[in-house]
């Protein structure tokens, strides 16, 4: 069955600044050499998910774009310390490397937040399960025991992630990896009208 191209991928998260995404870099090279075998976020790639749609359909992301707009009215920008090295599903066979964000308490919030908004749009059928992490790197194959590096960068502090906009992305397949597009943009710190992207 052929994909109809009008569905688009889209997700809603939290954008790094420049010199967050610079320390993450530094820390992947320090990274590569214990890892060989893994794929790393491309920096303009990192960023912190709040909720993946899938694919939608144009009219739905427009549905969207005004359920993100109400967040603003309930949502002050905060900030959490970048901190910490993890895997999915476990340290001992990871599919995914992780850095954690502390504290956890005010992104559950957001997360929340945003939630009881998405849920007037039909799509998003419900509260789920939000585990706070930036992705990365991924393996395939490989499956080494990360337990160890993970001990050794436990508690270093890699910089700081200012939450203070929200961005609606487009997610575009490539053969070199995913491009994502910014659809709309929320500032969560002042009352000027939202960037809306093309």
């Amino acid at each position: 069955m052929s994909r109809d191209m009008s569905l688009l991928r889209a997700f809603l998260a939290i954008p790094l600044p420049g010199p967050l995404q610079d320390s993450i870099v530094a820390l992947q090279r320090d990274l590569r050499e214990q890892i060989p075998l893994a794929r790393w976020t491309r920096p303009e790639n990192l960023h912190l998910t709040l909720h993946f749609f899938g694919e939608i359909t144009q009219e739905f992301l427009e549905k969207l774009k005004v359920s993100v707009l109400s967040v603003k009215g309930c949502q002050r920008p905060f900030s959490v310390e970048v901190k910490g090295l993890g895997a999915f599903p476990c340290r001992r066979r990871p599919r995914v490397i992780w850095l954690g964000l502390e504290p956890e308490a005010q992104l559950r919030q957001l997360h929340g937040n945003c939630m009881k908004v998405l849920l007037g749009t039909g799509l998003v059928t419900g509260p789920e399960p939000y585990s706070p992490h930036l992705t990365i790197g991924r393996l395939r194959q490989q499956k080494p025991d990360l337990t160890d590096l993970c001990n050794s960068v436990a508690r270093s502090p890699i910089g700081r992630l200012p939450v203070d906009r929200l961005v609606l992305y487009e997610s575009r397949l490539h053969s070199g990896g995913a491009e994502h597009i910014p659809r709309l943009t929320v500032n969560l710190d002042d009352e000027s009208s939202p960037e809306q992207n093309s």
